[in-house]
């Protein structure tokens, strides 16, 4: 009990030392019409966390061993990941996100907002962007970042892109249990803007989706790995517009004016021109009915009397 005791003062005494730097205010920070470019980079593999935390570990790490807890923890998770791998597809969740952040961004921003291509990048340079020997590697340079730090992408060697800002989003994708050690589909992004001419970073927000209507175990999703990968693939565009609405918002960003309708106006009448006339053929009145003529009777009159025949007297 004295044991447990000491150990629980000790862990806010440690606790207080550390300090976090706040992230970065980025209001006002991306100029009305600037220039964005959004590009999302993917892990090279899944991130499969089998087993949760216990009580011990997660107040281990607070204190100056826990840096050194926390990578045995990764290690082991990076090698269930990597036996993972090859049984799980490979669909493009960085690609469907990328679309479904640029569509809500180009509705909320007045400037360009254009994908690496449309920038002028190549594949080539990009894929170096994105370069790590694993997915533990990965996430060590690309996912967890300082605001303080220098982004581990070399923007500015680029010098084109020096009127942009840049939003890079890293996305991981897995499996994670949550506090009822249910093993549920996680997808998850860090998303960072930075000035292309200094790397320096202007916004940072990590989002992350779990499927809590998932019941399928660790065991049935490397049986039938499409039901995972499904999964993950119908929570990129959600995770994409709660990436672009917290941007937008915290940005500040202005919308685009709505466009402008342009009604025909009727053509001015011209004064002193000959008026119109139709050229319509004229149609006679039809002709009125003659009266009738008046009725004759048809009877015969009395033949007259011959005077000899009258009676003398």
């Amino acid at each position: 009990m004295r044991r447990s005791l000491s150990f629980a003062l000790l862990v806010p005494l440690f606790a207080a030392c550390v300090t976090v730097e706040p992230p970065p205010n980025p209001r006002g920070a991306i100029k009305p019409g600037q220039r964005l470019i959004v590009m999302v980079y993917q892990s090279p593999g899944p991130w499969i966390v089998g087993d949760p935390d216990n009580k011990a570990e997660t107040a281990l790490k607070l204190l100056p061993l826990g840096t050194f807890l926390q990578g045995m923890q990764e290690e082991r998770v990076n090698e269930l990941s990597k036996e993972i791998q090859p049984y799980l597809p490979r669909p493009r969740y960085d690609q469907a996100a990328e679309a479904a952040l640029i569509k809500a961004l180009k509705a909320a921003h007045s400037g360009p907002v254009q994908t690496a291509a449309e920038a002028g990048i190549a594949p080539a340079q990009r894929k170096e962007w994105n370069a790590a020997a694993d997915q533990l590697d990965w996430r060590r340079k690309y996912y967890f970042t300082e605001p303080s730090r220098p982004s581990p992408r070399n923007y500015p060697k680029l010098l084109s892109l020096d009127d942009a800002v840049i939003l890079d989003v890293n996305l991981s994708f897995g499996l994670e249990p949550d506090v009822e050690d249910r093993t549920l589909p996680l997808l998850s992004a860090a998303a960072r803007a930075h000035r292309a001419d200094t790397a320096r970073m202007l916004w940072s927000r990590e989002e992350r989706l779990t499927d809590t209507t998932s019941s399928t175990t660790l065991t049935e999703f490397r049986a039938e790995p499409v039901q995972l990968t499904d999964r993950l693939y119908a929570m990129s565009v959600p995770l994409a517009e709660k990436i672009a609405a917290s941007f937008a918002q915290e940005a500040g960003l202005i919308p685009p004016p709505p466009p402008v309708v342009v009604l025909e106006a009727p053509p001015a009448p011209v004064y002193g021109a000959a008026p119109d006339i139709s050229t319509a053929p004229l149609v006679s009145p039809a002709p009125a009915e003659a009266p009738a003529p008046p009725a004759v009777s048809t009877e015969t009159a009395p033949a007259p009397v011959p005077i000899e025949s009258l009676p003398t007297r």
